[in-house]
């Protein structure tokens, strides 16, 4: 193979017979990998295979170690379970000329229990009783026409030679060199270097980050983990071996750069590492600690993270101001984009890594070039309903080109998505996908009409069913003794909420939803939850969702009829925001409990503002409280109306009433029930949570201190009379 491709192979047979062809195949390769659902069969059945072989072993779970690293041959035994993350991982680990195999049993693959599929099944669902029809999906990929997996008999077949060893130092490429050239050319305040795996973004980030410092530049470096930037290092140690010069790595957690910054810049350069694996909030305060800022991460690949966090945190650098200073090579732009295509680790076009973007949809569509979260504030105005197509199992099968698209609108706008995502839509029996799609309903009904997968997808939404929870098993969770898999919604109202019902209840949540930015703020992804709800209505007691809370996306579900009903305590990791969930009643009972349960959160959100909310946005807390006045129980008591009104009609000091100011401020917010953004109420909150007022004093036109007592007496006096 002179194009530098990886050998495939598909091994049939028992697991003796395959781990023999390999253990073949790969007898002069170094360091043989095998990866399976449980190592300790191997290490029981196939001991005498094993002994005296240099090789080595993992488990799926542990397959995200080998994130960075270079295999020679790797056996991926999918005989016991299966997992498209660990596929598409190792898959990317595999070098040039190198071996990647796979081993299925030699019939009945499909039929078989699946060991891997538990974590992909809500209680009280087993893997004896689920058809996986993904496995199905896999089998067709592996046999179609364009599959690189040879399934010849290796009886003839001699053993692969060993492969020259890759140059410790190797030059870089003409690519690398015209990147690093930018980067050194210092114009750009941020830079975001986003690649497929294999491209040797980390190889260019060391070396560059040695030239740098031996040009006495003020480098650091930072990434979620050391692990993540192993070969960034062994990059900047190998480019400084022949240097006069001695640097260690100056690798810096994030967190504790973000502890030490200042206003002024205390780096010449920062590089952030695998910087989608860090959360929004995190990359933002790190993109103010250095002059010029370099973001390196995947585009689409293993994490199913890259192009999401390009869109959003590319938007945000895009709007930084230019930064004011001296230099040889002044900044004249915030921010640059830059992208390695040619793969380093193996040769162009290599059949298997396009194999493995198109089994799992890790490359864009030509169709959704474009992609972005459909959670925001649409306009009223709404084009002609589209129609919509529900799919679940089987379906899938049915309609490949719609999985395709489907998965590629959730991988541009979700960055949690991930290859793992595919088997879940197909082989969770809770979980429906709905999809409203650019034609008339004959065509979407028949997936035998000429034109049934030929139209561009408008919105996607995925739905699971959750809830109707036996009376003993909710005991147990609002006790804290079980945790059942899946039923997120209910489990967190029972076991953080201390809401009894809620397991009793059967609801449908919006797991994912996103829009095609062609068609966003027209109201599709709005007509699509109406669609949803339409067949939800004599079926569930409640539509549901779980978030990460940002001001856009609460109010897109706000205005679709949705109520808060909980706020998590603790930040994702991925996103930096709260979790917030929502539902929607579907029935009189259930309107009766929603009322409950959101009068709940009301009561407690006000009281957490100040113990666990800290770093909660303001316009979120205010679009989270308007129109609550009629679930607030009464907070002014006689005591506080005197406090007030000695303030507004006398000379009682502000800071005296804080208790009282806050609790009318709360009332005032309440009693606000259009949804606009209202500059008074932002210093009114901000003031009563003793919160910086500067900028929100700025945005509602109050010149200083006097200005903003005088709309404080102004709105309390309003409130007195209103009561």
């Amino acid at each position: 193979m002179s194009d530098n491709h990886r050998h495939c192979y598909l091994f049939t047979g028992s697991s003796e017979d395959t781990l023999s062809d390999f253990l073949h195949l790969s007898q002069h390769l170094s360091t043989p990998l095998i990866v399976t659902h449980d190592v300790s069969l191997y290490q029981e059945k196939h001991a005498d295979l094993l002994q005296g072989n240099t090789l080595s072993l993992c488990t799926f779970k542990q397959a995200r170690q080998h994130l960075g690293r270079s295999h020679e041959a790797v056996l991926l035994d999918l005989q016991h379970g299966v997992s498209a993350s660990a596929l598409t991982i190792l898959a990317g680990t595999v070098r040039g000329h190198g071996l990647f195999a796979i081993a299925l049993p030699e019939d009945g693959w499909c039929s078989m229990t699946d060991q891997d599929l538990t974590r992909y099944l809500p209680w009280p669902y087993q893997p004896e009783q689920v058809t996986s029809y993904f496995k199905r999906y896999l089998l067709e990929r592996l046999y179609q026409d364009d599959s690189p997996f040879l399934r010849t008999s290796l009886g003839a077949l001699p053993p692969l030679p060993a492969l020259a060893p890759i140059a410790d130092y190797p030059a870089l490429t003409q690519e690398q060199r015209q990147v690093q050239h930018c980067l050194l050319a210092a114009q750009a305040k941020a830079y975001v270097l986003i690649a497929p795996r294999g491209r040797g973004k980390s190889t260019l980030l060391g070396d560059t980050l040695a030239k740098l410092l031996q040009n006495g530049k003020k480098v650091a470096v930072t990434a979620p983990n050391q692990e993540a930037i192993k070969t960034l290092k062994q990059r900047f140690v190998a480019s400084l071996t022949n240097s006069e010069q001695t640097f260690d790595l100056p690798f810096i957690a994030p967190d504790a750069l973000i502890l030490t910054s200042s206003d002024t810049p205390m780096w010449d350069y920062l590089f952030v590492d695998e910087a989608s694996m860090l959360p929004l909030p995190m990359l933002k305060a790190l993109s103010k600690i250095a002059i010029h800022n370099v973001f390196s991460t995947t585009d689409y690949g293993y994490e199913g993270a890259g192009k999401g966090f390009g869109l959003r945190f590319c938007r945000f650098l895009a709007h930084q101001k230019i930064p004011q200073h001296t230099s040889s090579s002044p900044i004249i732009e915030p921010l640059q984009r830059l992208t390695l295509v040619t793969p380093v680790r193996w040769g162009g076009n290599d059949p298997l890594e396009n194999w493995v973007n198109a089994t799992f949809f890790l490359t864009p569509s030509d169709q959704t070039p474009r992609l972005s979260q459909s959670q925001s504030h649409e306009q009223s105005t709404a084009p002609q309903k589209k129609p919509c197509l529900a799919l679940t199992g089987a379906d899938w099968l049915a309609y490949p080109q719609l999985l395709a698209q489907a998965f590629h609108l959730l991988v541009s706008a979700h960055y949690q998505t991930s290859p793992d995502n595919v088997r879940w839509v197909m082989d969770d029996p809770s979980v429906t996908t709905y999809l409203s799609i650019n034609t008339d309903q004959a065509c979407l009904t028949d997936p035998q009409h000429p034109t049934a997968h030929d139209h561009p997808l408008n919105s996607v939404a995925i739905v699971t069913e959750e809830g109707d929870l036996p009376e003993a098993l909710s005991q147990a969770v609002l006790q804290g003794t079980r945790r059942p898999r899946g039923h997120l919604l209910p489990q967190s109202l029972l076991a953080h909420e201390g809401i009894e019902e809620a397991g009793h209840y059967r609801y449908w949540r919006i797991s994912r939803i996103a829009t095609n930015p062609d068609q966003q703020r027209q109201g599709v992804a709005s007509d699509l939850l109406t669609a949803i709800e339409e067949v939800a209505l004599p079926k569930v007691d409640f539509l549901c969702t779980s978030f990460a809370a940002t001001t856009d996306v609460v109010m897109f579900w706000l205005k679709n009829g949705y109520r808060a009903v909980r706020l998590g305590t603790s930040k994702d990791q991925a996103s930096g925001s709260y979790s917030l969930m929502m539902v929607k009643p579907l029935n009189d009972d259930a309107k009766q409990r929603a009322n409950q349960w959101h009068k709940h959160f009301v009561a407690t959100f006000s009281i957490n503002i100040l113990l666990q909310y800290a770093d909660l946005p303001t316009e979120l807390i205010i679009l989270l409280l308007q129109g609550s006045a009629d679930d607030q129980d009464t907070l002014l008591s006689p005591h506080d109306r005197r406090n007030i009104l000695l303030f507004v009609e006398h000379h009682r000091p502000f800071d005296s009433i804080r208790p009282s100011f806050l609790k009318a401020v709360l009332t005032i917010i309440g009693q606000k029930n259009d949804r606009s953004f209202h500059p008074e109420l932002s210093v009114l909150l901000e003031a009563a949570l003793g919160r910086d007022t500067e900028a929100s004093r700025q945005a509602a036109h109050l010149s200083g201190k006097k200005a903003m007592m005088a709309m404080f007496k102004t709105q309390l006096s309003t409130l007195l009379e209103s009561k």
